[in-house]
Order: structure tokens, then C-alpha cells, then sequence
């Protein structure tokens, strides 16, 4: 190893590490924070309400949402596809615990199996020290799901068309768009969603008279870039999802 290789050695795991620890500490204080306004968890907790309120009433979007031009307020409007229920209605019953357990692990064995080269270590690990992605997690954000599905995708290919269930991240359901198996798994995503018929167009409107910016997702976005950067650097014996499965 030459010298420049190992001062490259050093960098490289000295900014991974000073990441891993910021991310630590951003984990710990916001966890505090948050946990003093009592909204650990409190993603989830709406999820679920709106999952009973649809069950009860089959009004999944608010009438205010439907009538004409409002304000968004968190926690209060509906902004997913009728497709969502699918993920949320579940939760009615599944242990919490899982909301976490399921993404997170995910998206941990999948990042893991591509095998990413040193060099993408620190962004990795800036990524997932970024303080919007670490209040996420603790909120309980949807994000979590997406980018379990982008990391998925990028190690197994057809799992990233699960990006769909959440329209704002929906470029980064085509990270293994050259598969068979993605395409048969978005024609399975377009069947599931037929039975929800005019929630469609309820859908449509709710958006359309929204307040919400195209920017509002791009907090978000260093998360989502994780999955790709681990991608782009999988080791040379990993095979790429996207082309591996085409006749």
C-alpha cells in the first residue's frame, strides 16, 4: 500500500467516523427533544388513526381537502395514494415495534450485501446522520419504508417499485427499471390499486388544491441517496438487479 493509499485509508475512516458519532449525538438529542413534546412515534400514531377512519367512515381524505384551495397542516391532511392503506391499515394491529423493525432491518441487510467500497463509507454515513433523517426515524416517518424499498431494490431489484406508495420519491423506484421483475411487480401494484376506483380521483383533488411545493420532499432526498451511493459503489462480484434478470 502506498502512502497516498493509506493517507486516502485515513481520511476515509476518519470522516466515516466523525458521521457515525454525529449521528449518534444527533440521535440522543433529538430523541430527548422530541420525547419532551411527547411525539415519539407519533408518524405512526397518525397512520393509524386515518387507517381507522377510513375503516369506520371509507373517507380517506378530508372533506376540506376536497372542497377547494387549503393550507397543509401536519398530522391533520391526508397526502398518500389510496395504496397506502395497505401499508397502513395493517399497523392497526401489527406491534409497533414493527413499523421500525421491518424498514430498518431492510434497509441494514440490503445496504450490507451490496458490499459498498470504503469510499462511499462517509457518505453513507453522512447520510444517515442527517438530522432530518434521524427525527424521522424517531417521528416514525414513512421515509423510513422508502428508503428500505430504494436499498431493496438496488440489491434485489423489484422491491423498489414499492417507492410508488409515496409519489414525491417516485424517480428513485426506477433504480432497477430494466427487470422483468419490476415491471411485473408494478403491474401487481396497478392491479392492487383498481378496487380503490374514485379514491383515485379524490386523490387527485386533494392534491391539486393543496398548498404543498414539488420542494417539500428535498429535506428528505440525503436519505434516499444512501441506497444509490451503496449501489453505485457494490463490489465487482455483487450483481446489479437492474440488467441481472433480463432475458
Amino acid at each position: 500500500m502506498t502512502a497516498s493509499q493509506r493517507a486516502t485509508r485515513v481520511l476515509t475512516l476518519t470522516a466515516t467516523g466523525f458521521f457515525v458519532a454525529a449521528g449518534i449525538y444527533e440521535f440522543v438529542w433529538l430523541w430527548g427533544y422530541i420525547d419532551g413534546q411527547s411525539s415519539i412515534g407519533a408518524d405512526l400514531a397518525f397512520f393509524r388513526s386515518i387507517a381507522e377512519h377510513w375503516r369506520a367512515t371509507g373517507q380517506f381524505y378530508l372533506e376540506r381537502q376536497l372542497t377547494g384551495p387549503y393550507v397543509v397542516q401536519t398530522q391533520v391532511d391526508v397526502l398518500y395514494p389510496p395504496t397506502a392503506l395497505l401499508l397502513f391499515v395493517p399497523f392497526i394491529w401489527l406491534p409497533s415495534l414493527l413499523w421500525w423493525l421491518i424498514p430498518v432491518g431492510t434497509f441494514v441487510v440490503a445496504i450490507r450485501g451490496l458490499r459498498p467500497a470504503r469510499w462511499t463509507w462517509p457518505l453513507i454515513a453522512a447520510g444517515l446522520a442527517y438530522p432530518q433523517t434521524v427525527s424521522q426515524v424517531i417521528y416514525g416517518n414513512t421515509n423510513m419504508w422508502v428508503a428500505a424499498a430504494i436499498a431493496a431494490g438496488a440489491r434485489w431489484g423489484w422491491p423498489s417499485v414499492l417507492v410508488l406508495l409515496k409519489p414525491s420519491f417516485a424517480p428513485f423506484a426506477l433504480v432497477a427499471a430494466r427487470s422483468r421483475r419490476w415491471w411485473a411487480a408494478l403491474a401487481l401494484l396497478a392491479l392492487v390499486s383498481v378496487p380503490f376506483g374514485a379514491m383515485w380521483v379524490d386523490y387527485a383533488t386533494a392534491m391539486r388544491n393543496s398548498s404543498l411545493s414539488w420542494t417539500y420532499a428535498l429535506v428528505s432526498l440525503p436519505l434516499m441517496f444512501v441506497p444509490l451511493v451503496a449501489w453505485l459503489g457494490r463490489r465487482e462480484n455483487v450483481p446489479d438487479p437492474s440488467v441481472s434478470e433480463i432475458a
